[in-house]
């Protein structure tokens, strides 16, 4: 099992002057060390509009940045937004080939389509039309990385013939991902070939939804990559804690982003677009508000990983079983301190990377010296 970590760029109010550089600038110190421990991937996702929850609208810009300070971590999309009027697909497929060259062939492209309506309304997306242009939209990029030249004549966008440059260093293209949140998504992703960044917090669903894919990836019609990616990718909120107040603060980590989760949703559920309330809670996996629930209860959720190294290598064990080949960490949740994010990934590397990969053990003297930076 693989691991990796997302960054939504969170920033709580109180802001001051410095909220968003802090952010960023920690956020570059993390995934340095995670770099450094063995961390197999870096998601970053892409949002507008969302304050405190994501001030992250331009992923592509701090991945410049994460290419030249890292060697080994594959820096991946977690996702770019398809529909039109948020990214033209030759964009995406032209900023994600030189992200490729900058990083050596680093780059994994997670795509989707957005599920709020602050973004779909403020860029002024069809809701209806949103799954039809991604999939035209991912066949315009593949196209744009592996032809010669590029001519495209949709149903939705029509491209004149062009010589779209420079080509990824990834031959024929680098690995492709589709985010999924509703159920029908994910074997839909494995029709497709492309592999699954699961955005649900609910454990048993998300089982389920690795049959579903794997029945869909084994009998697939409409590959879009020219190489599939099967690989099923699973959010969780982690944080490895020293000790009980330590688990405290990444608990109120994981409150601040569930009941933010649910707040995103709102004003779609009150249009009665895309998503229900019973949709909502199915997706979390609980019954009431998150600011509603206690600790204790909180610690309990399966995608609330949180404890000592112990507690935290005993629920990940249940992922690894139930076939799931990535675990992506959220860390930066809330407002959980840059130097408890970092002793908790210090901690992983101790602990917990070994346990499901003994290869992953890495030097103390090292470790202290990536934790200094």
């Amino acid at each position: 099992m693989k691991f990796g970590l997302l960054y939504e760029m969170e920033t709580p109010r109180p802001w001051h002057e410095r909220s968003e550089y802090n952010v960023y600038w920690e956020a570059l110190a993390q995934i340095e060390l995670a770099d450094r421990i063995g961390i197999d991937y870096v998601w970053e996702v892409e949002h507008h509009f969302l304050e405190e929850y994501s001030h992250s609208p331009a992923p592509e810009v701090f991945y410049g940045a994460v290419t030249q300070r890292t060697k080994n971590i594959r820096i991946a999309h977690g996702v770019r937004l398809l529909p039109f009027k948020f990214n033209h697909p030759i964009k995406i497929a032209e900023q994600a080939a030189v992200l490729d060259i900058m990083s050596n062939g680093r780059v994994d492209l997670g795509t989707g389509r957005s599920t709020t309506s602050q973004e779909l309304d403020g860029f002024g997306v069809d809701y209806d039309r949103t799954r039809a242009e991604v999939r035209e939209a991912l066949e315009i990029i593949v196209k744009a990385w592996t032809e010669e030249i590029l001519e495209h004549d949709g149903k939705l966008i029509k491209v004149p013939p062009r010589r779209v440059v420079p080509k990824p260093i990834q031959k024929p293209h680098p690995p492709m991902w589709m985010a999924c949140v509703a159920p029908d998504s994910y074997p839909m992703a494995g029709d497709r070939g492309l592999g699954v960044l699961s955005f649900s917090l609910n454990f048993d669903f998300v089982v389920e939804a690795v049959a579903s894919y794997r029945k869909a990836s084994a009998n697939r019609t409409d590959q879009i990559p020219k190489v599939a990616n099967e690989a099923f990718a699973g959010l969780i909120v982690c944080h490895v804690a020293e000790n009980k107040e330590d688990e405290a603060i990444g608990i109120e980590g994981a409150r601040w982003f569930f009941h933010n989760v649910g707040e995103l949703f709102k004003p779609l559920i009150a249009k009665n677009q895309l998503y229900s309330y019973e949709y909502l809670r199915n997706l979390m996996a609980v019954d009431k508000d998150p600011n509603d629930i206690s600790d204790a209860d909180l610690k309990q959720h399966p995608m609330i990983v949180v404890g000592n190294p112990d507690e935290v290598i005993r629920k990940l064990e249940t992922f690894d079983k139930a076939g799931i080949d990535q675990v992506i960490c959220f860390k930066q949740a809330g407002r959980i301190p840059h130097q408890k994010i970092m002793n908790s990934l210090k901690l992983m590397a101790k602990h917990v990377l070994p346990h499901f990969n003994p290869h992953r053990i890495i030097a103390t003297d090292e470790l202290q010296s990536a934790a200094a930076r």
